[in-house]
């Protein structure tokens, strides 16, 4: 299984990974219980783990870092639908008035889509690997070999092949899904407050 198709089995599994949205109306209870399942399976899968403070603040850290990294990203993107601006609302007043899209127009969004989804791909596949590997050494040997054993159990539950997968790459796939999930921080911080004494 490719790690692209990996990373899309574990978000769902280990993460049900709804996140808030800032300018949302105001959630519906539906919108409500279905956040609280996703922190129950989130909750679920770093009790195990007994972080410390210090630990979590690491954490803290190391997602406010890579949450950066994709903003700056999205930047260049955005920058680069700035610069098209003109043509891409004279080509939807065109479209929208019956006229054909130009062919021209669609190859080169359809680049702009496939170079932006790769770019996000490599670079998140990269600071995964980096945050990852940072972090690391803050984990015991224990911790270590739990979130190896919760995210294989996770892949196995859903029929996924793990034989070749290293424990490195299991222990990634954890850091990635759970410690990178978008609501991370916030429900770290929760953890901090109600479990670890002031």
């Amino acid at each position: 299984m490719r790690r692209i198709g990996l990373i899309a089995v574990l978000a769902g599994a280990l993460v049900f990974g709804i996140p808030q949205q800032a300018n949302t109306p105001t959630m519906s209870e539906v919108d409500q219980l279905l956040l609280a399942l996703s922190d129950i399976t989130w909750f679920h899968n770093i009790r195990p783990l007994n972080l410390t403070k210090p630990q979590i603040e690491r954490l803290l850290t190391a997602h406010e870092r890579a949450y950066k990294q994709l903003e700056r990203l999205i930047q260049e993107e955005a920058k680069e639908l700035r610069n098209r601006k003109d043509e891409i609302l004279r080509v939807r007043e065109e479209t929208s008035r019956g006229k054909s899209l130009p062919k021209e127009f669609l190859e080169t969004i359809r680049r702009l889509e496939t170079d932006a989804a790769q770019k996000r791909r490599q670079l998140r596949a990269q600071v995964v690997s980096e945050i990852a590997t940072e972090l690391k050494p803050n984990f015991t040997d224990e911790q270590f070999t739990y979130m190896v054993k919760r995210s294989k159990e996770v892949l196995e539950s859903m029929r996924a092949d793990t034989t070749q997968l290293k424990d490195d790459q299991l222990y990634a796939l954890f850091v990635e899904n759970v410690f990178l999930d978008p609501r991370a921080p916030e429900l770290l911080k929760e953890w901090r407050s109600k479990n670890l004494a002031q």
